[in-house]
């Protein structure tokens, strides 16, 4: 059958792949890993947006993977208990996201003539207790990056600096995730556009688009504020005071009321102190981990976060996991901030079209927009028994590679569909949104990382008081893992 670049971007999946399910088209037979120049219709690209754009664009960069025969050796991966779907679907169904996890996995097996097993019936925990018994099935741990940090200390894991065909510089790798985990130059965490777990777990800000609409007068273009950076802590601060309204009429403000901002006051909080630029660690000239906080921009950070959650009537803060989502999808406030996993899962119920924007930057001046994700995400680690790393590296090359070309915008794009009115610019936040995560290695072995989380919870704002009571416990901390990691040098 022939195939159409229309239909490679508009079902979200490669011109090889969409042979395999009887699609129909009308351009040339390419290879599967690239098209050609003929094939490609000039003006209807020029018509692309949004997620369609971001394929087609994507389809044009390759991996540097050689031409590779394993034999249909075996690449094996501990995925963790009930994780196995977040890598392969067990069939083939409609879902877009299924799909191109499903060709994902086909291709990269067809191309390196490999066989991948994902075990997802053990805890990943389990991979130590195989490790310490020398069992060198599996070659990939897959686990929410304070488990990986666990398993770095304890000396179970590979630097993914040295493995061959990882090209750790390209854009389908987090790039400060390399750093979250890595001494003296030697990286243990791997985060890739195949862990979309990792990429559901990534906090970002919605906002109610009727909403918008109704005080239109009154607000400016959320969007253009991202694009011309000037979407700040103090801009979000001062549109969160918008759209209060005592819809019961009991003349107090409670949960059923309509309010400019619905704000999660715990886990939730912790990214604004990476949207605004900071980190807890630095490194020296060798790359070892210490503490360093720079104390007044914190202070003001923590402040900032302060006076948007307790500064006003107009916003409701709430300690649970679920009342804020419940004001937000109800249609009774203006904004809230989540993780991406609501918008494929929370939102179903909604009503009304959203919005997507990243979290705040601390000024004008920061030159770029920042996140970071839920530890309950999903992240690699290369097991010291790993049978082959050639394998493995070729392995975790193209299924992340594959991953960044479909899955990801494939994940976009249920996202957006039907729900989002505006997907060009909503797709571009979520592009801006998944290159500024960032990683820590102080949030990842106990140093400062989750200091906001703990001053929400408890309704402070005096970070000077927190930090002369917590650094000796923090530093204790960070080198207590940094010692451990280096014992274990391999």
């Amino acid at each position: 059958m022939k195939r159409t670049v229309k239909l490679l971007i508009l079902l979200l999946v490669f011109v090889m792949l969409l042979s395999e399910i009887g699609c129909s088209t009308g351009s040339k037979k390419t290879d599967g890993n690239e098209m050609r120049n003929e094939d490609v219709d000039e003006e209807y690209v020029k018509t692309l947006t949004g997620v369609q754009k971001m394929m087609y664009e994507r389809s044009l960069v390759r991996d540097e993977v050689p031409e590779l025969d394993f034999n249909g050796r075996v690449f094996g991966m501990m995925a963790g208990e009930g994780n196995k779907t977040q890598w392969r679907p067990e069939e083939l169904t409609s879902d877009q996201v299924d799909v191109a996890l499903y060709y994902m996995n086909q291709y990269t097996e067809d191309r390196l003539n490999v066989k991948i097993d994902y075990n997802d019936k053990d805890n990943a925990w389990i991979a130590m207790d195989l490790v310490a018994m020398g069992d060198d099935y599996y070659s990939v741990v897959n686990s929410s990056y304070l488990t990986i940090g666990a398993f770095a200390t304890g000396g179970y894991l590979y630097d993914f600096e040295t493995v061959p065909y990882l090209n750790l510089d390209s854009p389908w790798y987090n790039q400060t995730a390399r750093e979250a985990i890595s001494v003296k130059g030697k990286s243990f965490l791997m985060v890739g556009a195949a862990n979309i777990a990792e990429v559901k777990c990534t906090y970002c800000v919605y906002f109610n688009k009727r909403l918008r609409d109704e005080y239109l007068s009154v607000l400016p273009d959320f969007y253009q504020l991202v694009y011309d950076g000037k979407w700040t802590m103090d801009e979000f601060i001062t549109l969160s005071r918008v759209g209060y309204v005592d819809l019961n009429g009991n003349q107090r403000s409670d949960p059923h009321d309509q309010f400019g901002l619905a704000a999660q006051t715990s886990s939730y909080a912790v990214p604004f102190l990476y949207s605004c630029g900071e980190k807890t660690v630095s490194r020296d000239e060798n790359d070892i981990p210490h503490i360093d906080v720079n104390m007044e921009k914190t202070q003001s950070i923590v402040e900032k976060t302060y006076e948007l959650i307790f500064g006003s009537p107009n916003v409701w803060p709430t300690y649970d996991w679920s009342t804020h989502q419940e004001i937000f999808t109800e249609g009774r406030c203006l904004f809230m901030y989540s993780q991406f996993w609501a918008c494929l899962e929370g939102f179903r119920e909604m009503d009304d079209p959203f919005g997507i924007l990243p979290y705040p930057k601390y000024d004008e001046y920061q030159q770029d927009y920042h996140t970071c994700t839920d530890p309950s995400g999903s992240t690699l680690g290369l097991l010291i028994t790993c049978p082959d790393r050639e394998l493995a590296g070729a392995a975790l090359e193209v299924l992340n590679w594959r991953a960044w070309q479909s899955v990801q915008p494939a994940l976009y794009e249920s996202a957006l569909k039907g729900r989002a009115a505006d997907e060009e610019n909503d797709a571009n936040m979520l592009d801006i949104i998944n290159r500024g995560v960032v990683y820590d290695f102080g949030y990842v072995f106990g140093g400062p990382g989750e200091l906001l989380s703990k001053m929400m919870t408890h309704k402070t704002n005096n970070f000077a008081s927190e930090y002369r009571s917590r650094i000796k416990n923090w530093e204790h901390n960070i080198n207590d893992a940094v010692d451990a990691i280096l014992s274990n040098d391999r």
